[in-house]
């Protein structure tokens, strides 16, 4: 068996060197028919809007299939967001009735919610080419625990949480020996590189969307693919009424990993600080939540001598609800921002030729911004900054948001697009899918 296993990691390894070598292929051929796709995309976007769904019949039928008195489920995620979405996961199975052994790739928070801890994949930040190239044996040895986890525990159902890149190739695993895969939170291959679909069809039994334009873009690609809201609903509290918003107060937020603040908090103090020469009465408040990366913003703080800025540890939301303006990275932090009401300014510098040739290239979007995408049309300001002067646009856009008709302009479409997103309770209904394949408490 150990044989056959380092057997199936060498061949994945050896397929894995062949699709980026023939990846340019892909990417020259993708760039002829790019117009197909950017129409696709559009129509995506503008398709009917959606409302949450229960699991098929065939999910039911599956799982029937698939359990007996014994009940095992692997789940894995990749990053701290993932991680925070299986834990509202797990508790909403427990609470409704679901009961089952867990195993996962996470981390800590995982772990204290009772399942077994088999590599701490949502605490390694392997994002980017550069560190998984780093990363490799660590990846390889993950994969192999991996699978010899589906050879000797056989569980009945593996639920992967975004992060496509590993988690695909364990999906292909998994479905080789006929363990059904449900992936929660789809790849967003509607941005760019949509040719991996073919592959995502493949490997893939379950699939489903939090964003609500996801469903037509993937059914029109043969993947059967259903929407049960934004599990970021489930965590915000309400928009503050306008009036009650502090009308000098700048939040930023400069993102959630390391390589994403070094790169955008510096820009974001400059603009900052020339508002407040503008205006000497604005405040600049920068919210973050993870204590591992405390340390590091407050070095760049003080290296900028940026004593201006409030720095506050923990939650973001009590700012964003007064918040007057949000500077914000493209991410989960500028939609919390979006979703909050307060009128946002996305950014994205974009460095290096890989990630210019992506935007100029093989982007077949019309916005990045999760808000925009989600409403179909630009209700907040995004930019995609190409050199470090192109700040200074986003200093003007920003002063343009603090009063006026523009602001008046954004606060509309954010009601609009809080309204597009639905009621709460995503994580219950992703729960739904899974149950079937638990034991239920009350015939336990």
């Amino acid at each position: 068996m150990k044989f056959a296993r380092r057997m199936e990691i060498s061949g994945v390894i050896l397929r894995e060197i062949w699709r980026a070598i023939s990846s340019p292929y892909h990417a020259f051929a993708y760039i002829i028919n790019r117009s197909t796709w950017q129409r696709k995309a559009r129509e995506a976007l503008s398709a009917e809007l959606i409302n949450p769904t229960d699991p098929p019949a065939e999910v039911l039928a599956r799982a029937s299939k698939s359990k007996g008195n014994h009940s095992h489920i692997f789940i894995s995620v990749g990053e701290a967001s993932g991680e925070a979405h299986a834990v509202n996961l797990l508790r909403a199975v427990k609470a409704a009735g679901g009961e089952t052994e867990w195993a996962c790739f996470g981390g800590a928070r995982l772990a204290s919610e009772g399942a077994k801890l088999l590599f701490p994949l949502s605490e390694q930040e392997i994002m980017g080419v550069g560190p998984v190239l780093k990363n490799i044996p660590r990846i390889v040895r993950a994969f192999g625990d991996f699978i010899r986890h589906l050879d000797e525990e056989r569980p009945h159902l593996v639920v992967l949480i975004d992060y496509p890149g590993l988690h695909l190739l364990m999906a292909a695993a998994a479905k080789k020996r006929g363990i059904p895969v449900l992936h929660y939170i789809v790849p967003q291959y509607w941005a760019w590189a949509p040719w991996r679909m073919r592959r995502y069809r493949k490997v893939v039994d379950m699939t489903i969307a939090i964003l609500p334009f996801e469903v037509a873009f993937y059914g029109a690609e043969g993947i059967p693919c259903s929407y049960v809201g934004h599990p970021l609903l489930e965590s915000l509290p309400t928009p503050g009424p306008e009036e009650e918003r502090d009308k000098q107060l700048l939040v930023i937020l400069p993102g959630s990993r390391r390589k994403e603040i070094e790169t955008h908090l510096r820009g974001m103090l400059r603009v900052a600080r020339s508002l407040r020469q503008q205006q000497p009465g604005m405040r600049v408040l920068l919210p973050h939540r993870d204590p591992a990366r405390h340390e590091m913003i407050q070095g760049i703080l003080d290296e900028e001598s940026a004593d201006f800025v409030e720095f506050h540890k923990g939650d973001i939301h009590p700012a964003l609800r007064k918040a007057a303006v949000v500077l914000a990275k493209s991410g989960t932090g500028s939609l919390e921002s979006c979703l909050l009401g307060a009128p946002t300014v996305i950014v994205y510098r974009v460095i290096g030729r890989f990630n210019r040739f992506v935007l100029h290239k093989l982007l077949n979007i019309p916005w990045f911004g999760s808000a925009n995408l989600i409403a179909g049309r630009e209700i907040v300001s995004e930019f995609a900054l190409l050199s470090e002067d192109e700040w200074q646009l986003v200093n003007k856009r920003v002063a343009a948001l603090l009063a006026g008709e523009e602001r008046q302009a954004c606060l509309d479409g954010l009601a609009d697009l809080r309204q597009r997103l639905g009621s709460p309770g995503a994580s219950a209904r992703v729960a739904r899918w899974i149950l079937p394949f638990c034991r239920r408490r009350d015939h336990a």
